[in-house]
């Protein structure tokens, strides 16, 4: 096992971990909820990305570099979720955009694990892998996991400008670590690929797991000073 996939194992097991916890401490709170998703569905992310990049056959590495996209997305979709609730929800989102944002999820899983070798159509192992997607839905994808990404940031900060105190920093903090995850993940996992890159895939889940830890200690924070009060 190479230096990028002990990366990927150590990112997806400590996202696993951060995951258990934060939902032991009570799922009904939609602020646990929604991390401890999109922290488990990043432990997938880093899992399929091990597994696309171990070469142990063409099918193998083909099929996982398709899952990896529906898992990403949901990572993406729980972000945004997480970013209405934390610190505290200030508007709700139309059931029209819950499920059009449902509808896309649906669509998108069942056509990258059912159909994956249309949405992946090639993949070389050697010398390097290379990665090889439909450059229509795959762009299809990327402008929707953009739009997602920028609303979570969008989010974060229109909640920032209105905050005050605490809440003001604990906002900033998270603003920043959200800033940096997307942009790690969307250069090293999403616009690369498109030159068929696959060599710092593993960077996107290291600087993600970077952002979670900060969100992670945040609502430990959060929770703590729930419980004492």
């Amino acid at each position: 096992m190479g230096i990028p996939n002990i990366i990927l194992l150590i990112a997806g097991v400590l996202n696993l971990a951060m995951s258990l916890f934060i939902i032991s401490r009570g799922w009904k709170n939609k602020i646990n909820l929604y991390f401890s998703l999109f922290t488990f569905f990043t432990f997938l992310w880093s899992l399929g990305l091990i597994f696309s990049n171990a070469g142990i056959s063409e099918e193998v590495s083909r099929f996982f570099a398709s899952f990896v996209y529906p898992v990403a997305l949901l990572i993406i979709v729980n972000v945004f979720y997480f970013t209405i609730y934390f610190p505290y929800r200030i508007f709700s989102i139309k059931k029209f955009y819950k499920r059009l944002i449902q509808f896309f999820v649906i669509i998108f899983t069942i056509f990258c694990i059912g159909f994956y070798k249309i949405f992946v159509y090639k993949v070389v192992l050697i010398p390097e892998l290379k990665v090889y997607y439909e450059f229509w839905s795959y762009t299809l994808y990327s402008v929707v996991l953009s739009i997602l990404m920028l609303s979570s940031v969008g989010v974060l900060f229109y909640k920032y400008k209105k905050s005050e105190g605490v809440f003001k920093l604990q906002l900033l903090l998270v603003l920043i670590a959200i800033i940096m995850g997307v942009l790690a993940g969307g250069y090293f996992n999403l616009f690369l690929m498109y030159f068929y890159n696959c060599n710092y895939d593993h960077i996107g889940p290291l600087f993600t797991l970077l952002m979670n830890a900060v969100v992670f200690y945040l609502i430990f924070l959060h929770n703590k000073k729930i419980s004492i009060n």
